[in-house]
């Protein structure tokens, strides 16, 4: 049934000089499904309201709408490519680096068999979605580029597409920056005019520039036509530009290990060089020289070049300080699982178990790591020490093994594309030393890696079995279910933004139970229903103390409260136990028993006391979840365990508004006027500006010039 056509030493020369083959129908539709996959996923996003749409579709508007297209496009060409060889029979196209990949996805699924949440380890974390599926995906494309890059001018088609592909986000990411953004935007996390195009960050989209550079030049110092290479060269020029102005450092010292190797590559196989080429060389350095001295007058450190490229070896202030923290816990949490990891993509459920106080301090209380920024340590966390083994053996293997074609002196000019993709996977690589990997991004990796590999593969002769109409037949079928499963995945999220912004009270509820049933295995809109079901509480207590102020019996809308306080128990308590190691919701349901301690019954408040014990074991560090436990205690009436918790709690985050608020009240129950004073002036001082906090001093001071503090 199946017999070896090739092997040897040679055949990385053979394959360079190989000619292209005629396509069937179904092979046609998963090459161009595969170049779709790579052209469709950089630039995927769901916000379409620069085209009149009031919201986007989902509430995640790059990552989901990504794992979407990667998945329905890698589904298609595998499904085309599986009944092909099936009802026509062919080759299959291996080498042995695939054994290496097969067992690191075994030891990926055996680590989400021992995670500490085999469903997250699964699917991934929301907005990331890095789990087993994510790598088995990976591996699925890396097959189907090694299937099809037998020539060098579909690896020349590969490049195109993604220089086209890479042309879109790195245009639009310059626009970012020129405040061009035809897109709606809400608050952004970081810098206005900062890149950050259809990734929705700019450490996202450093990691794709990775590719899209040195690709882009590849393709200006192979093509001979001159008309195409200064397309490639604005295409680079505009690329450098993106590059520069994400602001992102592990990016500019990734990216400039792309550019560098691609170039050196380049030159070991005699590119031709015309005299036009100065003109854009010229231009993109002018270019980037004006626009890194142009920045240096920005009175913003990340918006400047100058301090933003002299903190890369600054750890002891701002995001290098974090982020030293955050490799703490990250190796705090190895330590504790070195062997299976505590399952893929899982680290925000780790990491506030095992981080120092000090993250606290510097990132504030609200601040959760869900990515390490050190892929090594990311992925020893998630699938231990072997898997980081098994992941960085492939990418050494496959790095050695297309060395040889990458590096050996020739005055082949195609070779320089295959240089291209060797030295994007190396910038990429070095990128995530300091950046997260999404699958956004990484699946240009992995597909780079079947570039690189296809040269040196051995083909393997199929005939078609006799029982392969009907495999074909299955193979599509479940392709399908799995399209149709994602287009759920997609509908999940866009009821998710429903909930989120756009209804309140009973719709709300209904809104984030509808995300929850179709997506039951995204621990978050399982808690949105309990925090809808919080906010419908709250909304009827507010509805029966009006009730009672206008003269009204409140009791039916304390009845509904009461219905919807229990219901948001139960929902609460249930993501709890699918994922018992999420911080926020121990801080969710203990704060929803100390509104029910106040208005419905105080018994609550133990409840309240019990959850925000084992939010305090999930988190130690936490000071949201000890005020909670504050209010408990003074809800009962132990002020001075109150007084314990709250101070512990500010101590953590000398930021923590309510923190500190709350503790200076807690003071003035107990008549220690003075105390109080001292908790608010202290806080002042660290943060100057605070109205409530300034109207709470000059009432405090006000009040101890007319009464007498007691003494303790």
């Amino acid at each position: 049934m199946a017999k070896s056509v090739k092997k040897g030493a040679a055949a990385p020369v053979r394959a360079v000089g190989a000619s292209g083959e005629k396509m069937s129908l179904a092979l046609s539709i998963s090459w161009w499904s595969l170049l779709a996959l790579i052209f469709v996923v950089p630039i995927a996003m769901s916000n379409f309201t620069w085209l009149g749409f009031k919201m986007p579709f989902t509430y995640d508007q790059f990552d989901i709408f990504k794992v979407f297209f990667q998945r329905t496009f890698g589904l298609i060409a595998l499904a085309a490519w599986g009944w092909d060889l099936l009802t026509n029979g062919g080759k299959i196209r291996r080498t042995p680096v695939d054994w290496l990949i097969l067992a690191f996805l075994a030891w990926v699924a055996i680590s989400t068999v021992f995670s500490i949440s085999p469903a997250i380890a699964l699917f991934g974390k929301y907005r990331r979605f890095e789990g087993l599926f994510s790598f088995i995906n990976y591996a699925v494309i890396y097959f189907l580029v090694l299937q099809f890059a037998t020539t060098p001018s579909r690896v020349k088609t590969i490049a195109k597409t993604l220089f086209w592909s890479g042309f879109i986000v790195a245009g639009y990411g310059v626009l970012q920056f020129l405040n061009l953004d035809p897109v709606k935007w809400g608050t952004l996390p970081f810098e206005a005019r900062r890149a950050f195009s259809t990734y929705g960050n700019p450490d996202l989209l450093g990691g794709f520039l990775m590719f899209s550079l040195p690709v882009a030049l590849g393709l200006v110092l192979s093509e001979d036509k001159l008309s195409m290479r200064l397309v490639y060269w604005i295409g680079f020029a505009v690329n450098v530009w993106c590059w520069i102005v994400a602001f992102t450092r592990g990016a500019w010292i990734g990216g400039a290990v792309g550019i560098v190797l691609a170039a050196v590559i380049a030159y070991r196989h005699r590119p031709q060089f015309f005299k036009i080429d100065w003109a854009p060389i010229g231009a993109i350095s002018a270019l980037a020289a004006g626009i890194i001295y142009k920045s240096l007058s920005s009175p913003n450190e990340v918006m400047n070049f100058a301090k933003r490229f002299g903190s890369i070896l600054d750890f002891s202030s701002g995001s290098g300080q974090t982020r030293t923290e955050i490799w703490q816990a990250a190796i705090a949490a190895v330590k504790q699982r070195p062997i299976f990891g505590f399952g893929a993509d899982t680290f925000r459920l780790v990491f506030p178990r095992y981080k120092p106080v000090e993250y606290v301090r510097d990132a504030g209380y609200r601040s959760v790591a869900d990515n390490v920024h050190d892929y090594p340590l990311q992925l020893a966390a998630g699938i231990g020490i072997v898997g980081v083994l098994l992941f960085y053996g492939v990418c050494a293997w496959a790095a050695i093994r297309s060395a040889p074609l990458v590096f050996k002196k020739s005055e082949d000019h195609r070779r320089i594309l295959y240089g291209s993709f060797w030295a994007a996977c190396a910038a990429y690589l070095v990128q995530l030393m300091f950046g997260l990997s999404v699958t956004g991004n990484t699946f240009l990796l992995w597909a780079a890696m079947g570039v690189l590999l296809a040269p040196t593969a051995t083909a393997v002769e199929i005939e078609a079995p006799s029982w392969g109409l009907i495999a074909g037949v299955a193979g599509v079928v479940l392709a399908g279910l799995g399209v149709g499963y994602h287009v759920v995945y997609l509908q999940a999220d866009n009821w998710y933004l429903v909930t989120m912004v756009a209804t309140e009270g009973t719709d709300r509820v209904q809104a984030a139970q509808t995300a929850a049933s179709l997506n039951p295995y995204n621990d978050m809109y399982r808690a949105e229903v309990g925090v809808a079901y919080r906010d419908l509480f709250i909304s009827y207590l507010n509805a029966a103390s009006e009730a009672q102020s206008a003269g009204q019996d409140p009791t039916a809308n304390m009845n509904l409260a009461a219905q919807a306080y229990a219901q948001a128990v139960t929902s609460l308590e249930d993501s709890i136990r699918f994922v018992s190691w999420e911080y926020d919701n121990y801080v969710f349901l203990a704060s929803l028993h100390n509104i029910a301690g106040q208005t419905l019954n105080p018994s609550a408040y133990d409840s309240a006391i019990q959850v925000a014990k084992r939010g305090i074991e999930v988190e130690q560090y936490g000071p949201a979840i000890r005020v909670e436990m504050a209010r408990a205690y003074s809800g009962k009436g132990d002020n001075q365990t109150a007084i314990t918790y709250a101070k512990s709690a500010a101590d953590m985050d000398p930021a923590y508004l309510d923190a500190w608020l709350f503790l200076s009240s807690l003071y003035e129950t107990v008549g220690d006027k003075a105390r109080a004073l001292e908790v608010l002036t202290t806080f002042n001082t660290r943060n100057p500006g605070n109205a409530t906090v300034a109207s709470g001093i000059a009432r405090i001071e006000a009040s101890m010039t007319t009464t007498p503090t007691p003494t303790k």
